[in-house]
């Protein structure tokens, strides 16, 4: 380009700044939305993936009926394509902190390799009792108190930990829980508050409840590449977990009946044992029986002994009394015949001298001694007496000391009955100790026989990470973004291709002159072209450039400082995708540039001489208006003119109605991709599936024991039914989609559970035999219609050919429903009923009822309607950022539309605009002769753009395509009242900032005309 015209264009651009920018404008809009959407999705991938891969996310997630053990994870370590597999083990368990608070939680082991936890504040686990917990739950002021295993656990939960007590010391987030989801629990109220990781040393079991498996090949995040890789890797390793897990069961099976048998020799040895001491005991007894039994007939002897001595004693003292008296008396009287000696002596001394005399005293003497012999003879008897006295008191000592050793006896003979009574109760209470013992033993024996009897086959599972609900939540959520941005950049492209037009259009028959002039002066064509290629192309390149570096970095941005409301995951990193920056150039310079040519070509092919002649105007038309007399003379002045203008400039008309209407109809499209999402959750658990929570059996029902969940059933349900579930494919034409076969078994009354309707809520019968109805979104990916016949195939490769009865209203995942007796008709076999459907009693808490039925034998898992209420509009709900943002940038674009055309219009007026202020119109009079015209485009614009946009929505709906959801596609009559309120908000902000520069217009404008 020559100087002189570079010079000319620079000028051009400072002096039509506005225009300029409106074109930059536009472009970085476009461009940044394109942009900006386009690489939301790879940047949150990128953020994800990156995030997973540092710590490790499992691949493969192995369980197991039975468990795992060393040798089971050292067999899956040795498998060919396994980088690493590692046992683990969690639990749910009441937790209760240091205020006595109990919630539920899940503990999980530490692992080495895999699911790495990432600590947000203090630091990982170093000891057995110490944990890191659940940030989403948890916040730093936690750091330093403990968790308690609560005593309301079960023993074999509190079995599962090697201590009660265990310290927070670090609060994290983990790659196994992405998103706000904890999931359900048999325990409390059946939801899990959150989860805390232990060292493996934390637990206490021998066995492992899980194995995670990380995998050689890696493939980006999501890719389709690893999907199938998966699929394949499914093929071995299915067949692998069953292998290992019979393996266990093998050993398990064997290890219990030798356990058995040992538990039986043992038991028939302690029982001999016993009974031998017990033997030992009685005989012990039974001679402390005949012990006692002889000392107390002993101590009988001793008391009868001491009864006759004291009889004998007692006899021999009264006769030693008898004798005393007897001596007594006797020694009286011989005191008595002494004193009548001495009388008698007396008497004799008194007579004569003489033979007579000598007799008498001889008679005397000879008396007197044998008095005196009697009574030494007496004084003898007393004293043996005294002495036999004395010989009675020593043996009445002697008995009485014999009294106390048989009451010292007796006292220990009452010690030995009461100690034998002891010995005899405890030698009842061992017998009997021993016979219940050995009975519970017995029963335990038993009852582990019967258990080896039921021992089932063992269930395995092998999930990938499609099974985790934040990693597949994720994906979902990643894929709405994108499905928005293959659509709306197309129509932000559109609407900057018109500004351009219509810019570079006001901008080329303004300067017919002045082009006239350069090929007068011998500019080529292709010069004076290059001017305007340079002033639209410059503006382009520098919109594209601005919006592709702003747009990279701004939408990705908000959408994922949205989607963190949902997520843990790692820091985010902005991509700079310099293939769609060639692309967005391509189109910008196509839009604007391309344009350009379009509008100059006609003036360059014209004559000098003939470009430097302004155009002869348009013979005047009469307008639609005029034509009808009874509007038309009805109609002030003003409105006339304003009328006028409006339908007579058709370029300008058009152009105004077509920018206003695409901002309108970016408008009403962001509104009605929120109604149409927001929606979904309340047709389908509201509408739709109306059981309060859905159970699932690990074994057919009728082949279970049931007592326990119909125990639960009636206390706590309205009603209930059984339904037969299996997931499979349906087949019509080269048309092949997946869903879930769905069988109850009493079909008369699915209407409790379950509301089959069209979208217009007509009812849809059940099907009958040999008939099916699907739902809606699997109907139109098969394009079946009703009466169409279609072929289901199982998991287990039954294949079922059914006509369509019916086709249903459906949102979250896709159903066929057919009849039991069209699948025993087809396959031959009874459904195997593993599902049941419940509403349970007015009033009773749906999750306390979960919790109850989780603690049902039998039962594998329970899914409450409100928890997936809750968990579609959370997802849903980060969808309104997106929307937001969407309606933000139409916003934008309807400001820059209406501000660009808008300054067109008043620039190529001005000296229509300086005549009528010459002619005295106020301020007022002037804005509303001016801007009336503004109002009413806009107005037609928006009419017109409620046409765009209710097709826009569609077509955005439809590209919003997501395999397990169904969008309920409305436009709710307040979002249509929002778009028209904010397109006449956006044009009355530009009629604000453009009444400046009808201020800044010269009256002395209106005395210029073209010589």
């Amino acid at each position: 380009m020559k100087s002189t015209i570079f010079k000319t264009t620079v000028r051009e651009i400072r002096e039509s700044l506005g225009r300029y920018m409106a074109i930059l404008a536009i472009v970085a809009l476009g461009v940044g939305f394109f942009t900006g959407l386009k690489v939301t999705k790879p940047a949150m991938l990128k953020a994800g993936g990156e995030y997973l891969e540092e710590n490790n996310l499992y691949d493969l997630r192995l369980l197991s009926t039975v468990g795992f053990d060393e040798s089971d994870v050292k067999q899956l370590n040795e498998r060919e394509g396994v980088e690493i597999a590692e046992g683990a083990v969690y639990v749910d368990f009441l937790a209760q902190d240091e205020e006595g608070t109990e919630s539920v939680l899940r503990a999980h082991s530490l692992l080495w390799v895999q699911n790495h936890v990432v600590v947000r504040a203090g630091r990982m686990p170093t000891a057995p009792d110490e944990c890191v917990v659940d940030s989403l739950v948890f916040t730093r002021k936690d750091i330093g108190t403990t968790i308690r295993v609560s005593d309301n656990n079960e023993e074999d939960t509190r079995d599962m930990f090697s201590g009660t007590e265990y310290k927070i010391v670090g609060i994290c987030d983990a790659p196994f829980y992405i998103n706000y989801e904890r999931g359900s629990t048999a325990l409390g109220n059946g939801k899990l508050k959150g989860y805390v990781y232990i060292p493996e040393a934390g637990f206490d079991t021998e066995a492992y409840t899980e194995v995670f498996v990380r995998l050689e090949e890696k493939y980006p995040l999501y890719s389709q590449e690893y999907k199938d890789y998966i699929d394949e890797v499914m093929d071995w390793a299915e067949p692998l977990c069953e292998e290992v897990a019979q393996a266990r069961y093998v050993r398990l099976k064997e290890d219990a009946q030798w356990q058995i048998a040992d538990g039986e020799r043992e038991l028939d040895k302690k029982v001999a044992e016993a009974e031998d001491k017990l033997e030992d005991a009685r005989q012990e007894l039974l001679d402390g029986e005949q012990e006692i039994e002889d000392a107390r007939k002993e101590i009988a002897d001793g008391w009868k002994e001491i009864a006759d001595g004291k009889a004998e004693i007692a006899d021999k003292r009264q006769e030693l009394a008898d004798s005393l008296t007897e001596l007594q008396d006797g020694k009286q009287e011989i005191e008595d015949g002494l004193d009548q000696l001495e009388e008698k002596r007396i008497e004799a001394s008194d007579m004569e001298e003489g033979d007579e005399k000598d007799g008498y005293e001889t008679g005397l003497n000879l008396a007197e001694a044998q008095v005196k012999g009697k009574k030494a003879q007496v004084e003898s008897g007393l004293a043996q007496a005294n002495m036999g006295s004395r010989q009675l008191e020593a043996a009445e000592n002697t008995i009485a000391r014999q009294e106390e050793k048989l009451r010292d006896a007796q006292k220990k003979l009452e010690d030995s009955e009461k100690e034998l009574a002891d010995g005899w109760e405890e030698y009842e209470e061992n017998r009997q100790k021993l016979a219940d013992e050995t009975a519970d033993a017995r029963k335990e024996l038993e009852d582990a026989r019967k258990e080896l009897a039921d021992l089932k086959e063992p269930d395995t599972y092998v999930l990938g990470r499609d099974k985790n609900i934040g990693y597949a939540s994720f994906e979902s959520d990643s894929d709405i973004v994108e499905g928005i941005a293959n659509v709306f950049p197309i129509f932000f492209f559109l609407v900057a291709a018109l500004v351009c037009i219509t810019t570079m259009t006001r901008m080329v028959e303004e300067q017919r002159t002045q082009i006239g002039i350069l090929k007068a002066l011998g500019y080529s064509e292709g010069t004076i072209m290059g001017k305007y290629l340079f002033y639209s192309g410059s503006a382009a390149m520098l919109g594209c450039g601005i919006g592709f570096l702003l747009g990279s970095y701004i939408f990705p941005t908000v959408i994922w400082t949205a989607y963190r409301i949902m997520y843990r995951l790692g820091d985010f990193h902005v991509i700079l995708d310099w293939k769609l920056g060639v692309i967005s150039l391509v189109v910008s310079i196509l839009c604007s540039m391309g344009t350009t040519i379009a509008t100059c070509r006609y003036e360059l092919t014209s004559v000098a001489a003939e470009l430097m002649r302004p155009k002869a105007p348009k013979s005047g038309k009469r307008i639609i208006l005029e034509r009808i007399p009874f509007l038309w003379n009805h109609m002030k002045f003003l409105l006339k003119v304003s009328a006028r203008n409006i339908f007579r400039y058709k370029q300008r008309f058009y152009m105004m109605v077509f920018g206003i209407g695409g901002c309108t109809a970016l408008l009403l499209t962001g509104f009605g991709v929120k109604d149409s999402i927001s929606s979904i959750t309340y047709n389908q658990f509201d509408e739709i599936q109306i059981n309060d929570m859905s159970v699932i059996f690990s074994d057919p029902y009728k082949s279970m024991d049931s007592s326990e969940f119909e125990a639960v059933m009636a206390d706590n349900a309205q009603c209930y039914t059984l339904a037969f579930e299996e997931s499979g494919d349906l087949t019509l034409g080269d048309k092949t989609k997946s869903f879930t076969l769905v069988a109850p078994e009493k079909t008369e009354d699915i209407g409790l559970y379950l509301n089959l309707h069209t979208t217009r809520d007509e009812p849809v019968a059940y099907p009958g035999k040999g008939e099916v109805v699907l739902t809606e979104k699997l109907a139109d990916k098969c394009n079946a219609k009703i009466g169409d016949t279609v072929t289901i195939q199982d998991d287990d490769m039954n294949e079922l050919e059914l006509k369509v009865s019916g086709i249903s209203e459906n949102y979250v995942y896709n159903y066929a429903y057919i009849s039991p007796d069209t699948w025993k008709e087809q396959t031959g076999k009874e459904p195997e009923y593993k599902s049941a459907y419940v509403n349970v009693r007015e009033g009773a808490d749906v999750h306390e009822v979960s919790a109850a039925i989780m603690n049902c034998d039998g039962v594998a898992s329970v899914t409450v309607n409100d928890d997936m209420k809750v968990r579609f509009s959370s997802m849903m709900k980060s969808l309104d950022y997106v929307v937001l943002l969407i309606i933000g940038c139409a916003g934008s674009l309807a400001f820059i539309v209406l501000y660009n055309l808008t300054n067109i219009n008043i620039t190529e007026r001005l000296r229509e605009i300086a005549t009528i202020k010459v002619l005295g119109f106020y301020r007022r009079e002037t804005a509303s002769y001016v801007f009336r015209e503004n109002l009413v485009l806009t107005g037609i614009g928006a009419g017109v753009g409620l046409i765009m946009g209710y097709y826009l929505h569609r077509f955005v709906m439809y590209n919003i395509d997501i395999d397990m959801i169904a969008f309920d596609v409305h436009i709710a009559p307040r979002s249509v009242l929002l778009s028209i309120v904010l397109t006449f908000i956006f044009a009355g902000i530009v009629d604000w900032v453009m009444n400046k520069k009808l201020d800044a217009i010269n009256m002395a404008e209106s005395m210029k005309s073209v010589e």
